[in-house]
């Protein structure tokens, strides 16, 4: 939380409107290209939950070895993939700024996040598993560390005025130190070996990239659903206005990002409850996680919309300026995707990936020209209202009449 406060605060003012737009742009790339990771990490969430609720050790290092090998070798091919179409690609019009002499820090950017999001499909995959071995806590705390390094070079690059390549080193790079540490400790404990991973590869590459496939369909729909919003934004209203999505959108994710924290860990222990038939677990927890999210999301939601305009003045000084608009149309997104993300923790940790799969091919096939409409003509807020009351509209419908009979079964009633 930290880090996104004081990211703001210590850069925006050297880099200005347009350049902290392109660095937001680029560094929403992250949540945008997940899916590069062919659903491996998800899978192995639920695969290691299964494996480790049988006691047996071997399988279980087995699964983590060739799991995180597979990861290796997709974080490494992805690197290369995308180093090639970022070259490619005629960026001029994709991220419009006025100053053309910014296009060259761009390429830069660019580059480096090419290779340091390879590095994060790996390191993210490391927390995963210890999501499926229910030791979230582990990375939650390995997460910490490399926040704390992030803080510590972000303040050096903004006291010396650093440019973005620097930037991004200092936030997706020193926050994937937490992998290493982790990975650390999967080898003492002797869950990981290096020894005979070619074997566990071929092994486990099967299972997971089948148990993988559905959730890569569910990142690919996030990504264009809403993880390009910045890109949309960028490429329609131009960089600077990528400023005011971006700072909106990180003040909603004090209530959002804790809310996540706390429902992330769920996943795995429901899909322990599902492996042993423990509905009642299953049952009992989702309505209490529900009802406390919508709770804590409106609660906080409303303090934020309350003071939002004191709280961007103060924290951008006075560089940005956040209509109400935009901060009502966050509140009610933010809403939903708190409240949604509880009930997903849920499929996914149930084996409820499939029906997630159609809902989210219908939400994309909806809302993705929406969104591009509703921009021109509407601006951001009417881009991120048209979102949300289309999310809800089809989320209902789908999982409270047409898939209603399954959700019933997997909770045992």
């Amino acid at each position: 939380m930290l880090v996104m406060v004081l990211s703001v605060r210590w850069t925006l003012p050297y880099l200005g409107e347009e350049r902290f737009g392109v660095w937001m742009t680029i560094a929403s790339f992250v949540g945008m290209l997940i899916f590069l990771d062919l659903g491996v990490g998800n899978a192995l969430t639920n695969h290691v939950a299964m494996v480790a609720a049988d006691g047996n050790k071997a399988p279980l290092t087995r699964t983590v070895s060739g799991g995180l090998g597979l990861l290796f070798l997709i974080g490494l091919v992805s690197s290369i993939m995308l180093c090639l179409v970022f070259r490619s690609l005629p960026w001029e019009s994709i991220i419009k700024v006025r100053n053309p002499l910014i296009n060259a820090e761009i390429q830069q950017a660019l580059f480096l996040f090419s290779i340091l999001f390879g590095v994060s499909i790996f390191t993210s995959g490391v927390q995963k598993i210890f999501a499926g071995l229910q030791r979230s806590f582990e990375a939650h705390a390995a997460s910490a560390v490399g926040s704390m390094l992030s803080l510590i070079v972000l303040w050096w690059a903004a006291r010396n005025h650093a440019d973005i390549p620097v930037l991004l080193l200092a936030t997706l790079g020193c926050q994937s130190i937490n992998g290493f540490l982790l990975l650390w400790l999967l080898k003492k404990r002797g869950i990981f070996r290096l020894q005979g991973i070619g074997s566990a590869i071929h092994a486990e590459k099967k299972t997971l990239l089948k148990i993988g496939g559905l959730f890569f369909i569910l990142q690919l729909g996030a990504m264009v659903g809403w993880g390009a919003d910045s890109l949309i934004i960028s490429s329609t209203l131009g960089a600077t206005q990528v400023a005011v999505y971006s700072v909106t959108q990180r003040l909603f994710q004090f209530v959002s990002a804790p809310l996540a924290m706390v429902n992330a860990p769920l996943w795995s222990s429901y899909a322990d409850a599902h492996v042993r038939g423990d509905h009642a677990f299953v049952r009992r927890t989702l309505k209490k996680s529900m009802f406390l999210t919508a709770g804590m999301a409106i609660a906080g939601g409303g303090l934020l919309v309350f003071f939002s305009q004191e709280l961007v003045a103060w924290w951008t000084k006075g560089d940005i300026s956040v209509p109400m608009a935009v901060v009502g149309a966050f509140y009610i997104w933010t809403l939903c995707e708190a409240v949604g993300s509880s009930f997903a923790m849920m499929m996914n940790g149930c084996g409820v990936v499939r029906e997630q799969v159609i809902t989210v091919t219908l939400l994309i096939v909806l809302t993705l020209p929406a969104k591009i409409l509703f921009v021109n003509y509407f601006g951001i807020s009417g881009m991120i209202f048209s979102y949300a009351a289309l999310y809800c509209a089809v989320v209902v419908y789908m999982y409270g009449y047409v898939f209603r009979a399954n959700l019933i079964e997997k909770l045992g009633q």
